[in-house]
């Protein structure tokens, strides 16, 4: 019986502690353009749209919370705050779906530049919702967001 073959980590999972907790070790050579890990990207997509999910969830709830306790004005609040968690999160999840199916696999300096343009769209969200929103609860936006933020925490208690 041969020894099997350790699998190593996409970089994704080097930068992302999280994300190599959360995905089974099998998922990882789907990551890395391995010809044999095409069906395998399939149930990549499955664990990003589950973790987008599970975000748009946690905004959801903490946005019914936020209306019950400070009322509409806090509900949308929430949901502004969630939102500009979730929408960012969602465009790169997309952007690593698509480098995963690339012929070439994933590249270190395409991750880099897809999270600074996730923290800058991050930023220009949270502005444009000061700017536009003149009733904005602050509470209520920050909370959204960090609950947003870390409902992936949610996934690591799966296992």
């Amino acid at each position: 019986m041969r020894p099997r073959k350790r699998l190593t980590p996409p970089v994704e999972a080097l930068i992302i502690p999280w994300l190599h907790r959360t995905l089974p070790l099998e998922l990882h050579p789907a990551l890395n353009g391995s010809p044999k890990g095409r069906p395998r990207v399939a149930r990549f997509k499955v664990y990003m749209l589950r973790i987008v999910l599970l975000q748009l969830a946690a905004t959801a709830v903490v946005s019914v919370i936020a209306g019950g306790l400070g009322g509409m004005p806090a509900a949308w609040s929430a949901l502004l705050g969630g939102l500009c968690c979730v929408v960012p999160n969602a465009l790169f999840a997309l952007r690593l779906f698509a480098s995963a199916r690339s012929g070439k696999g994933a590249n270190p300096m395409s991750f880099f530049i897809g999270e600074f343009i996730k923290i800058a769209l991050t930023v220009a969200l949270l502005g444009a919702a000061a700017w536009l929103y003149r009733d904005l609860n602050w509470l209520a936006l920050i909370a959204a967001f960090i609950v947003a933020l870390k409902s992936y925490i949610i996934l690591l208690f799966r296992h």
